[in-house]
């Protein structure tokens, strides 16, 4: 899994089958160690109902068509869950 932040969606109003009535978001990749937003962004659909602000967890890849099946859907990223909170402890 990656992580990353949701900064924006996106509106089609003509979709490929399988992408019907799906969320679409943009993330910016961060490394959740620092906080720091690092990379491009990404497309990704989004199971979870993430907003623009969230902290999300997602998948690339074939991984990211694993969260719909048994239906087939043509994605290569797809947010799979919100980060509510992150502790990480002393080394």
């Amino acid at each position: 899994m990656f992580y990353g932040k949701v900064i924006g969606n996106i509106v089609a109003t003509v979709k490929a089958k399988g992408l019907e009535g799906k969320k679409i978001q943009v993330v910016k990749p961060v490394d959740m160690t620092t906080g720091i937003e690092s990379g491009k962004f990404i497309v990704a659909l989004d199971i979870t109902d993430s907003g623009i602000g969230d902290y999300v967890g997602y998948e690339d890849g074939k991984e990211a068509a694993w969260a719909f099946e048994p239906e087939e859907v043509p994605t290569d990223a797809t947010i799979v869950a919100i980060i509510d909170k992150v502790n990480i402890t002393g080394e």
